[in-house]
């Protein structure tokens, strides 16, 4: 089959990383890429680990899966992701911690370049719908002849094509930030270079329920209402 799916930023939310499974599962796609996140702001980390690791999904390092690693140098991120990632620290399994740990920064697999920000920046760089092209264009002399490069990190679904190279992010699973609270991931055919945006609803008052209860900042159960 020529068609995979891309997730991105799942965000320990668990709700929301069951739900774009079932959709992909439905639709008959067996290959599943992250660009990074798996963990963060919600509070189910070693469910979603557990879940991504059980089916086979091939993943990249986001910033959130290398910083809760030590929790230390987090002074960069938000208050409310800096309370997220210590907490996150205190309650992965050894096992799940390994895991983050083995995380490439990049991955190159049929033709695509996997990525959480950017390849000049693996962990840090945010692009979004606006950028420029002639920006864009820098990124595939980087990307070891890959055509296609697929992001994360900006949490926002997006496709541009420049001078014949894809290059595009899935949209968050478990923390859109377009104004649109479904969960998103994309579909695409590897060798027409077509991409499908597909959006899911979940139980999101399941998944703030979870972040209340663990008293996590309020803010970041809010927030899954409004995607953004």
């Amino acid at each position: 089959m020529t068609k995979i799916a891309v997730i991105a930023d799942i965000h320990s939310n668990l709700e929301a990383f069951k739900a774009v499974l079932d959709s992909i599962k439905k639709r008959g796609i067996k290959e599943i890429y992250c660009t990074g996140d798996i963990i963060g702001y919600g509070a189910s980390p070693n469910e979603c680990i557990n879940l991504a690791r059980k089916m086979k999904i091939k993943c990249v390092a986001g910033n959130h899966d290398f910083y809760v690693i030590a929790a230390d140098d987090i002074s960069w991120f938000t208050p409310a992701g800096q309370d997220a990632l210590r907490w996150t620290h205190k309650k992965l399994t050894k096992a799940n911690m390994n895991f983050l740990k083995k995380l490439p920064a990049t991955r190159i697999e049929k033709g695509i370049y996997f990525v959480h920000g950017s390849p000049r920046d693996p962990l840090h760089e945010y692009i979004f719908p606006e950028s420029d092209d002639w920006e864009l264009k820098k990124f595939f002399g980087m990307a070891k002849k890959s055509r296609m490069l697929a992001l994360g990190h900006s949490h926002i679904p997006f496709e541009k094509k420049v001078n014949g190279y894809l290059v595009f992010n899935p949209g968050s699973v478990g923390q859109p930030r377009d104004c649109d609270p479904r969960a998103s991931y994309c579909i695409l055919d590897t060798q027409t270079k077509k991409i499908e945006f597909c959006r899911v609803a979940y139980d999101i008052s399941k998944a703030a329920e979870k972040i209340i209860k663990a008293k996590l900042p309020k803010s970041l159960a809010e927030r899954l209402y409004l995607g953004r």
